[in-house]
């Protein structure tokens, strides 16, 4: 029987009990595969998590990130021989207009500085403008590490334990990426309460911890199907 399915069963044996079946239409569209305790307290859209959202002109995010070459990501296409290691990444945005951030990349590490301009879509962060030759090869692990969370998070979603994200196919199975816990973490930036939003291919998980508020993932540990690290990184 299916998550949904589930939910449905139970729907039954709860309308016997007076409660509200708006409380299961609420769990099915939100994807929820959690306890079924859970559904007696529904997420609202006060809980709601958007890529980029919350961010305003002359916001600046720092993070501390590894990012290893050959990326192969199972959410993205992106690929080829870039990383940066043991770097830091400070980007500051910038109103270009009512739909774009103009953000400038600072990107730090033991032998190099780079400083490059893009422009974004205040709609998901997406690329909305051309990249400059010489940035290309800095800003392609940052776009396949911190700025993953787009070919994840490809709409709003819930920070609730049990929401589904997103799911991709490997093999013949389905593999999915959701919150499965919420607990504190410490980053350079302070202590945060996070949610965990989690998936398994091959014999490692990856973590991304969100928060409310936050418009980008405060902290990750992502895998490969051949359990390399493809990136780690943290608030600063």
């Amino acid at each position: 029987m299916s998550p949904k399915q589930r939910i449905l069963f139970a729907s039954g044996l709860f309308a016997s009990f007076g409660v509200s079946v708006s409380i299961i239409i609420i769990a099915i569209g939100g994807g929820f595969s959690a306890p079924i305790s859970t559904l007696f307290h529904p997420p609202t859209p006060a809980d709601v998590w958007t890529v980029g959202e919350n961010i305003r002109d002359g916001t600046i995010l720092k993070y501390s990130l590894t990012s290893i070459g050959s990326h192969s990501s199972p959410w993205s296409s992106l690929g080829g021989p870039s990383s940066l290691i043991n770097a830091t990444v400070a980007m500051s945005f910038h109103e270009e207009n009512e739909n774009k951030w103009n953000v400038t990349f600072s990107i730090k590490n033991a032998t190099t500085t780079k400083v490059g301009s893009i422009l974004l879509s205040k709609q998901q962060l997406t690329n909305a403008g051309p990249i400059g030759k010489d940035f290309v090869l800095f800003y392609v692990p940052i776009e396949s590490s911190l700025l993953e969370i787009r070919d994840i998070a490809l709409q709003p979603e819930y920070l609730a334990i049990g929401a589904e994200w997103n799911s991709i196919d490997v093999g013949l199975s389905t593999i999915s990426a959701k919150i499965v816990t919420q607990e504190k973490i410490q980053t350079h930036a302070g202590i945060f309460d996070a949610f965990v939003l989690s998936y398994k291919i091959g014999d490692k998980t990856s973590r991304i911890w969100l928060a409310k508020d936050i418009p980008l993932p405060l902290k990750a540990e992502v895998y490969n199907a051949h359990n390399q690290l493809q990136y780690d990184y943290s608030l600063f």
